[in-house]
């Protein structure tokens, strides 16, 4: 059975790029605009005002001018052990930029990198900005996020609607049943104040041992939850999405054996994992059906999920997306809706969800050599960057 991580297909990508257009099919009226090229394996990135900063997996943030150029001098450039899945995976740009400079990035640690203890560790730091866009000094704000096997590292950190940072941890590919525990950050979604701190409303923080797993000093000894814990019971959720109009977050949990699937954020939710894949138990062999199989009432159910072979909608490791809201630029159906991806399967669908997440509708609307991120841009356009042609895009609507 194929365990689908990110890790072989980049190396695949690395080998072999892709020959051919980048985009295809798009519906009339959209374009593929290219907004930046000559990215070195690419993973994430964020706005900050005119200028956008891209992570590459091996180390650097790259900054993007106005004009789609590559500043000569990162932004920074990190150590980091990017074997596998692991590498620079995940940034975010503090609300309060303009008064405190702090830009929040994910890591894999390697020899070099601050407080660097031999073993690859993921942990999430902030950066003081100087004069230039150029970062001055690190802290580290959250530690110790398990690293085992090299993949299902998560990665990706926004912050949310109430002003918290959030953070996406895997499984760590090794012990994925830690993800149905409390007492490690294996497998799970994080919220943590600039500092790191669990903040109120954590349904663990209060718990009595419950501890600051995360702790930049070491991991406190004990077996109390981890207070920055703010849902659990994930596999990889390598990407999510924040949904301006409902305030809500929807969680991209990439799948092993059959199912990929979307979830909406609960405080205290779990989601499952290993039980539970997609809308099926685990174990199903080879799959269940969807429409006539309980799905356990103490796990949060999908809301959206395709499976990895078969009819309809197909692919192997879902990239959460974009809603093109809040100022978008797009036409009846897709003002409103949410673009996502699939890494595996290079494409990008588009599905429509009522106030409460749920999908009244789902169509394909364009192709992509591994999708990786996308964001809704100050723009009111979808931006997504490609791993695979190591480039950042955005569509374009044109009314024909």
């Amino acid at each position: 059975m194929r365990d689908q991580v990110l890790a072989r297909i980049i190396v695949l990508v690395a080998a072999v790029l892709m020959v051919g257009p980048a985009s295809a099919q798009a519906p009339p009226g959209f374009s593929l605009v290219t907004v930046a090229t000559g990215l070195d394996q690419p993973t994430a990135f964020a706005f900050k005002g005119p200028k956008i900063l891209v992570t590459e997996k091996g180390g650097k943030v790259q900054v993007v001018r106005p004009d789609g150029s590559l500043r000569p001098t990162p932004y920074v450039t990190l150590q980091v052990n990017s074997v596998s899945e692991r590498g620079v995976l995940g940034i975010a740009v503090d609300p309060e930029f303009a008064t405190n400079t702090f830009v929040y990035i994910y890591y894999t640690t390697g020899p070099g990198a601050l407080g660097y203890t031999g073993s690859p560790k993921n942990r999430v730091s902030r950066f003081t900005t100087g004069p230039g866009l150029a970062a001055t000094s690190e802290t580290i704000i959250l530690d110790n996020i398990p690293s085992d096997a090299g993949n299902h590292n998560g990665g990706d950190i926004q912050f949310g609607f109430d002003g918290m940072l959030y953070v996406a941890v895997g499984d760590g590919g090794s012990f994925h049943e830690d993800a149905q525990t409390l007492d490690t950050l294996r497998g799970k979604m994080l919220r943590i104040t600039g500092d790191g701190i669990a903040p109120q409303g954590n349904p663990h923080k209060l718990t009595v041992g419950a501890r600051r797993c995360g702790n930049p000093a070491g991991e406190p000894a004990g077996a109390g939850p981890c207070k920055e814990i703010y849902a659990h019971g994930l596999r990889n959720p390598f990407r999510f999405s924040l949904r301006p109009s409902n305030a809500t977050y929807l969680i991209g949990d990439v799948g092993q054996a059959t199912w990929e699937e979307l979830d909406t954020l609960v405080p205290g939710g779990n989601y499952g994992w290993p039980v539970v894949e997609g809308p099926c138990p685990f174990t199903a062999t080879p799959n269940c059906d969807p429409t006539s199989t309980p799905y356990p009432v103490q796990f949060q159910r999908p809301v959206h999920f395709y499976n990895h072979g078969g009819a309809g909608e197909v692919g192997q490791t879902i990239i959460a997306g974009a809603f093109a809201e809040n100022g978008s630029n797009y036409p009846a159906p897709y003002a409103g809706a949410y673009f996502y991806g699939d890494f595996n399967g290079d494409w990008i669908h588009v599905l429509t969800m009522d106030a409460a997440n749920t999908v009244t509708s789902q169509s394909t609307f364009a192709m992509l050599n591994g999708p990786v991120t996308f964001r809704n841009g100050p723009d009111g356009n979808i931006y997504v960057l490609s791993i695979g042609n190591g480039a950042l895009y955005k569509f374009v609507y044109t009314p024909p």
